[in-house]
């Protein structure tokens, strides 16, 4: 009997001290799962780490790949070949890119941005928060706003007043004299900033009117003069370096000049496939080929089938390597024909055609258009001809995107290079700095900023200003 109650009671025991160790193992359990969850999830867990490592892993891979294909596009020269590059680079996964080069180079590839310079020099950077879906942008933290939206910036405030000014010289300009910028002028004139768009993350303002040197006015305005092959070789950077003393404001990262593939974004307007001049020596994208013959003999052949002889005494030539202007004595040299203009409600070249976009009704200018094309709006009931209405001067200003258009008939010896502008509602031509004849042109247009806020930048809407603030 003894021995049974002992029996019991050890039993007893024992199932006792075996469901508190169940309980006792449950709770550890717990902890460690709980433990565990909070390792792997989180900013700082396993898993986050885990992603960022994949995406660090991604851009250095995208670098590394960048880089690559480079160091392949070099000749035997040892200078960076354009053509090479852009194969290169299409090979890796990045599309799109301009036909003639265009330094810097802007890629982007696995959120890895790479900026190359004409050396193959390259800088990384990743992008910003904020998206673009057609002319809405959407910050990080949700807020959304339109393009067109004003924006409380000013280029002046937290610069330092060395920054805020530039001089355009005679001898970079080709012109008889220098060409004074200050941003301030700018401010104190009263004009704001837009919102243009998002690019890489970051959202760009342009600046409301276009500006001139020296001090202007709406009633009366100044431009920015180019001329012949220094305004040629040296427009473009001048053009950003003009525009970079608006950059340096509170929460700006930098700004440069407008391009035509800023407005083409906007348009919608592709020169790849809309073959601009089709079937001519200027047909976009058509490589014209001029060979000296003997004497004053020139002849010319392009890839679309066109050809062209005559007699040219003078026949002068845009080295890219080495940014200088040289005659064609004897031998060939190959131009790429990349000039075009279009109308921007319908990207063709019929200039009184029925508008397709970027109008209401009455074939007025939409905000967008108006911010970039001007206030204009048709003349005629049956007519689609346009005439700009706002006070003040209509949007006239350089584009810093150059081009070369090779002339057909019995010009197809001759070859103009310039700048694009935008000039009286269309995106157009600026009708040549210089030509292969030796014959330079002074040509006059605004300059228009392009200013890229920090990919941290938070904006605030003010209803009252109809606004947004930079906080």
């Amino acid at each position: 009997m003894e021995n049974e109650r002992n029996t019991k009671q050890l039993i007893k025991t024992s199932n006792g001290i075996t469901l508190i160790a169940l309980v006792i193992t449950i709770i550890v359990l717990l902890i460690l799962a709980g433990v565990t969850i909070a390792t792997l999830t989180g900013d700082n867990g396993i898993l986050g780490k885990a992603k960022t490592a994949k995406t660090t892993n991604n851009e250095e891979k995208a670098k590394e790949q960048i880089k690559i294909a480079i160091m392949g596009s070099y000749g035997k020269d040892g200078e960076l070949n354009y053509d090479d590059l852009t194969k290169n680079l299409e090979q890796i996964g990045i599309k799109d890119l301009p036909n003639e080069a265009s330094y810097p180079l802007e890629v982007t590839l696995e959120g890895v941005i790479a900026e190359i310079d004409e050396n193959g020099e390259v800088n990384f950077t990743t992008s910003g928060g904020y998206t673009q879906t057609g002319d809405t942008i959407t910050s990080p933290d949700g807020k959304t706003m339109k393009v067109g939206d004003y924006v409380d910036y000013d280029p002046t405030l937290e610069a330092n007043a060395s920054d805020l000014t530039y001089t355009s010289t005679a001898d970079k300009t080709g012109t008889n004299s220098d060409q004074e910028f200050n941003a301030t002028t700018y401010k104190s004139a009263g004009y704001g900033w837009r919102v243009l768009g998002v690019k890489n993350g970051k959202i760009r303002l342009i600046s409301e009117e276009f500006i001139g040197s020296g001090t202007y006015t709406d009633s009366s305005r100044t431009y920015y003069n180019l001329k012949g092959q220094k305004g040629y070789i040296n427009g473009i950077d001048e053009l950003k370096t003009i525009s970079a003393i608006f950059g340096h404001g509170k929460g700006a990262e930098g700004a440069t000049s407008i391009t035509v593939e800023d407005i083409n974004a906007i348009t919608g307007y592709n020169p790849t496939t809309a073959k601009y001049g089709k079937g001519e020596f200027w047909e976009y994208g058509n490589k014209v080929t001029y060979t000296r013959g003997e004497g004053t003999a020139l002849s010319s052949s392009a890839t679309n089938g066109k050809t062209w002889s005559g007699k040219i005494d003078t026949f002068n030539y845009y080295d890219k390597t080495n940014k200088t202007f040289k005659a064609l004595t004897s031998g060939s040299t190959e131009i790429t024909s990349t000039d075009y203009s279009y109308e921007p409600t319908t990207l063709g070249t019929d200039w009184y055609a029925k508008p397709l976009q970027g109008v209401d009704e009455n074939g007025t200018f939409n905000e967008i258009y108006k911010m970039i094309f001007g206030d204009w709006e048709r003349t005629e009931k049956n007519g689609y001809y346009r005439n700009f209405t706002g006070t003040g001067t209509e949007p006239r200003y350089w584009l810093a995107s150059d081009y070369a258009f090779a002339y057909g008939s019995y010009y197809g010896g001759h070859v103009n290079w310039g700048l694009h502008n935008v000039y009286g509602g269309y995106v157009n031509n600026s009708n040549g700095l210089y030509g292969s004849d030796g014959i330079g042109s002074s040509i006059s247009n605004g300059v228009r900023p392009v200013v890229s806020l920090k990919s941290d930048v938070s904006l605030e809407w003010n209803e009252t200003a109809k606004e947004w603030k930079i906080k």
